[in-house]
């Protein structure tokens, strides 16, 4: 009978200790989450990006998305071409008449496939977002020498794939230059991808995601002179990585 007690008296002590052992294997964290907010950077086949997201908890497995993202897009005949007659000359894209920038409103989920059981590791979810795509093209400059080789002087021009040739180029001008005559083409995307959060708080969030976006006009958007053979595309599909931080919050 002593044996029985002083057994059931040790189990009752032992219980708390073995309950925080477990605790420092498994993260056993009940917390609702209301919202999280998060952002980064990203790199596609033709390009960069960075985006903002937010997300709102509606079930504890399932947060809708509602985002902003900025995208670069580039030809894939872009070719950076150095004027040879000159050592200090910048570097330009032969051809290139516009840069071409997609503006991306996003309403999309975020769904959870596998939990994170431990503190390091990983919890894998899946992801889509719509919206339009806002089409951005902004108007190459570059620096042109006058009149011929050896310059005189050098002035700033509109590149003109039907003016200006490779031995009138000397460069590049600033980039900031044309953004008073930006175009507009309104368009349409897509996005499906798989997100992995590795971040060891609970409330931190540090993931990759990976996947595939597609973006489509009602028109070929005007990046490359179309000259010899080089077409401009009206449908833009790439595959990207993303790197992403940001906090959940429970107000």
């Amino acid at each position: 009978m002593r044996l029985l007690i002083l057994r059931n008296i040790l189990f009752l002590i032992l219980l708390p200790v073995t309950g925080s052992a477990q605790q420092t294997i498994f993260d056993d964290d009940r917390t609702l989450y209301k919202k999280e907010i998060y952002g980064g950077f990203s790199a596609h086949g033709d390009g960069w990006g960075a985006n903002f997201i937010h997300g709102k908890y509606t079930t504890a497995r399932t947060r809708r998305l509602l985002g902003l993202e900025i995208v670069g897009m580039k030809h894939p005949k872009e070719v950076k071409s150095f004027n040879p007659y000159y050592e200090d000359s910048r570097g330009y894209f032969y051809g290139k008449v516009n840069a071409l920038i997609l503006v991306r409103p996003t309403y999309g989920r975020k769904v959870q496939i596998a939990a994170k059981i431990r503190r390091s590791g990983v919890e894998v979810n899946y992801v889509w977002g719509i919206g339009p795509s806002l089409g951005l093209l902004k108007p190459v400059y570059l620096q042109i020498g006058k009149p011929g080789i050896p310059y005189e002087s050098i002035v700033v021009e509109r590149y003109d794939p039907n003016v200006h040739f490779v031995d009138d180029i000397f460069g590049r001008a600033s980039w900031f230059r044309g953004l008073g005559e930006l175009g507009f083409v309104p368009g349409a995307f897509g996005r499906f991808g798989f997100n992995f959060e590795y971040a060891g708080p609970s409330t931190s969030i540090k993931a990759i995601e990976v996947g595939m976006t597609m973006d489509a006009f009602p028109k070929p958007l005007e990046i490359m002179a179309e000259v010899e053979g080089v077409k401009n595309k009206q449908f833009f599909f790439e595959f990207y990585i993303q790197l992403l931080f940001g906090k959940k919050h429970v107000r």
